[in-house]
């Protein structure tokens, strides 16, 4: 089967692999030195001071969404959550769930948020935290994330700044440099390793935050992480298997790597719009790693999937209002344009103008080379 999801996405031959080294004491020498190889490389992704500002847990992104609101917020404390999407909207609810006083800027489905427009809701309100969601997986609307944080840096802001980069880093741009203080990842999309690891970069002013131990927490205590300890057992194969992973992002270097996504990104908008399908999403803001596109009204999505997994590739659906009329594309991860192009092509018998879209998507490969 072939998939071109947003996450779970394809695993390197390498990664897999490496996960299936032989177990090890978790508090062991040797586990030790694969402990110290993750964090520092995850550091230089996250562009962390060094590996005490990075915590990994056995969790999904959600639960890295959560870790980071219980250990840089309290109940009672006041935030700005921007929504853009579902994903948006989740870490509000996550927020809220913890006794947290969200406000909430609604950003239509389909649209990224206007920078100018969230340094002007943050004034005049005491608050603890900015939420933002970099990539938006449920629309795939790229947000300038880092333009809010670099203009609060900028003023001198004592706001924290809280990023769902999910499905963003480290196939997107966005580092704790541009004055983040807290930036969530998960091992299933750009990181190219199975479910089961969420990541979680801090800035010297997150660390110090979480260091000053915020009440209510303790599973998803980030503390012994940034003293560079282990309070309960890793998903010790999956720490092997990004270990791998990490390596072989480094090997392809972050650039050509940015590079790459925005590449699929562009041949998949060409394809599908040669093809019939409508891309939600202008491309100035779309998304390097998912595309969500709109079915003509003769074509049903579940009815669509499904005829395309009984030619072998999965896709996903639409979400939230868009569950009835959106397909999802995911392009991130360990895809090159060879694998697009496999993809593309089991794809293009059910779309309404096939020859066309192929056409396209081979004009579009050819402006990147």
């Amino acid at each position: 089967m072939h998939i071109l999801l947003p996450g779970p996405t394809p695993v390197p031959n390498a990664v897999e692999q490496a996960m299936l080294t032989a177990m090890t004491d978790h508090r062991g020498a040797l586990f030790e030195e694969v402990q110290t190889r993750v964090v520092e490389k995850l550091a230089a992704v996250f562009g962390a001071p060094s590996g005490q500002h990075v915590a990994i847990f056995p969790a999904s992104g959600t639960g890295g969404l959560e870790a980071a609101v219980q250990n840089l917020l309290a109940p009672g404390d006041r935030v700005l959550a921007v929504e853009t999407g579902l994903f948006g909207r989740r870490f509000s609810e996550i927020a809220e769930a913890h006794g947290i006083i969200v406000d909430r800027l609604e950003i239509p489905w389909g649209q990224a948020f206007d920078t100018a427009d969230v340094l002007s809701r943050l004034e005049g309100f005491a608050y603890r935290a900015v939420l933002l969601t970099h990539n938006e997986t449920s629309t795939g609307v790229l947000n300038p994330v880092a333009d809010v944080a670099a203009a609060l840096k900028r003023a001198g802001s004592t706001i924290l700044v809280l990023v769902d980069s999910i499905s963003g880093v480290p196939s997107i741009p966005l580092t704790l440099e541009d004055g983040i203080d807290v930036v969530i990842a998960a091992s299933q999309k750009g990181f190219m390793c199975p479910p089961g690891l969420t990541m979680l970069g801090f800035s010297d002013r997150g660390r110090d935050a979480v260091l000053a131990k915020r009440p209510g927490r303790f599973y998803f205590d980030c503390t012994p992480y940034l003293k560079g300890r282990l309070p309960y057992t890793p998903a010790i194969s999956l720490w092997y298997g990004l270990d791998a992973a990490l390596t072989l992002l480094a090997e392809e270097g972050e650039e050509a790597r940015y590079a790459r996504h925005r590449q699929l990104r562009d041949i998949v908008r060409a394809y599908a719009t040669a093809g019939g399908l409508t891309p939600l999403v202008a491309d100035e803001v779309a998304s390097p790693t998912v595309t969500a596109l709109q079915l003509p009204a003769t074509l049903n999505p579940s009815q669509w999937r499904k005829a395309l997994a009984a030619r072998g590739l999965q896709i996903s659906g639409g979400l939230g209002p868009w569950h009835d009329t959106v397909v999802r594309i995911g392009h991130v991860g360990y895809l090159d344009v060879a694998d697009l192009w496999a993809g593309l092509a089991l794809m293009a018998p059910e779309l309404p103008h096939p020859n066309a879209a192929l056409e396209a998507a081979l004009q579009a490969s050819f402006r990147h080379q």
